[in-house]
């Protein structure tokens, strides 16, 4: 059963809702049947985040390109 984000047109609150098959869904909260479903954005992790290089110290004057930067 997917899950989806609605707004309910009449009291204009936001939830997540579990939707099965052609069902309509309706508000939790005021019982209206006029939902809106609304664009999920996935979340998204960058290439590299968590790797201990992009945590160190940024790299001294020279770039990071010599041996005063450590793995330069």
């Amino acid at each position: 059963m997917p899950l989806y984000e609605f707004v309910c047109q009449d009291c204009r609150r936001e939830q997540e809702l579990l939707v099965r098959g052609e069902e309509l869904p309706e508000c939790e909260a005021c019982g209206g049947v006029r939902l809106t479903r609304l664009l999920s954005v996935p979340a998204a992790h960058t290439a590299g985040s968590g790797s201990p290089a992009s945590q160190g110290p940024p790299p001294g004057p020279c770039g990071g390109s010599c041996s005063c930067f450590p793995g330069g």
